[in-house]
């Protein structure tokens, strides 16, 4: 059976280079231009006087953290159970694409040193708005509370999205998957837990991560391998004919 652990080096080295490179840039420029530019702190306003949905923000929060854990280690424990190979594999392959997206998301986090949009003030505060160079603040390994950029619910639910997607090329998966990925890092803003360009870098993070992760796994089941059939004769006393055998 699959484990979460399977080729974890050549999968670790897959995800931080070639084409994947290009979303990593990706989630650096467009965290420049939305922060340099202004548009980081206009977004926030305008979601934040225009869109009061305050259940949104906190379930997106709240089930950010728990529905991660539980999904791709869940679907890899009830694969084993139910001795299913594909689930297994598939929940193998969430599973570790979560770990690398998490420990990448910290690392980011504190490198970088960014503010979350409160600043660490009263989320009240009539003057909460009025802070425009809040979104242009990064101080490299500042600590402190200033650990927004990138979103880490927004990549962990995209990665857990694109692994699945990538491992099951399921159209079925895809469209349960991204939507709620999508739902939790929107949440991120309309809750004003983070930047919108903490949530664009955390979804191309989790997006290069995770389909990489879940292509490795999808390769190494060999799940794109023609049907392997045989015809095999039959010569008995009783029996003359043939069989068809093999792996469907």
């Amino acid at each position: 059976m699959p484990s979460p652990i399977d080729s974890i080096g050549s999968d670790a080295a897959r995800a931080f280079s070639g084409w994947n490179l290009a979303y990593y840039g990706g989630a650096i420029v467009a965290t420049a231009a939305l922060a340099e530019s202004g548009a980081d702190h206009a977004i926030r306003v305008g979601v934040q006087e225009h869109l009061s949905a305050p259940a949104w923000g906190d379930a997106a929060y709240y089930g950010g953290y728990v529905l991660p854990v539980l999904i791709a280690p869940g679907i890899y424990v009830t694969g084993l159970l139910t001795e299913r190979r594909s689930m297994t594999g598939a929940g193998a392959a969430a599973t570790q694409a979560l770990a690398f997206t998490v420990v990448t998301t910290v690392v980011l986090k504190v490198a970088t040193g960014r503010p979350f949009p409160n600043h660490g003030n009263d989320p009240s505060a009539p003057d909460r708005l009025e802070h425009p160079e809040y979104a242009r603040e990064f101080v490299p390994f500042g600590f402190a509370g200033r650990y927004a950029w990138p979103s880490g619910h927004t990549s962990a639910a995209v990665s857990i999205a694109a692994s699945l997607s990538a491992y099951t090329r399921d159209l079925t998966v895809s469209l349960v998957a991204y939507p709620i990925a999508a739902a939790i890092g929107l949440g991120m803003i309309v809750g004003d837990h983070h930047w919108t360009s903490d949530v664009v870098a955390g979804a191309l993070i989790g997006q290069a991560i995770g389909w990489s992760v879940g292509d490795s796994f999808r390769r190494r089941a060999d799940l794109d391998a023609p049907p392997q059939i045989q015809l095999v004769p039959l010569l008995t006393p009783s029996i003359q004919g043939c069989a068809v055998v093999g792996i469907l």
